[in-house]
């Protein structure tokens, strides 16, 4: 399996999450929960054709302080996100 994807298949599991409620945006640079998801899905379907630029927004948007991870935090999942970023697909963003 190729990182790329590996970062499709992260981003299938943050869509689930994303997708189960309300979460809080406020801290990222999405106005909302839709926003993020739609960026997601776009970004889902350039990492399948190739698209390097796309993999490097998508582990912007993970890293510390990045779009993803303030959403994770603020809105309780924090706990699910490390699991998911330093465990499941840690090797997707090791270079």
């Amino acid at each position: 399996m190729t990182r790329g994807d590996r970062l499709c298949d992260l981003i299938v599991d943050l869509l689930s999450i994303l997708r189960s409620g309300e979460h809080d945006v406020a801290w990222s640079r999405y106005r909302t929960v839709h926003e993020a998801i739609s960026d997601l899905e776009r970004l889902h379907g350039r990492i399948e054709e190739g698209d390097p630029a796309a993999r490097e927004q998508l582990k912007l948007l993970c890293a510390p302080t990045g779009s993803i991870d303030e959403i994770a935090l603020s809105s309780g999942w924090a706990d699910t996100w490390v699991k998911l970023v330093d465990g499941k697909y840690r090797s997707a963003f090791e270079r």
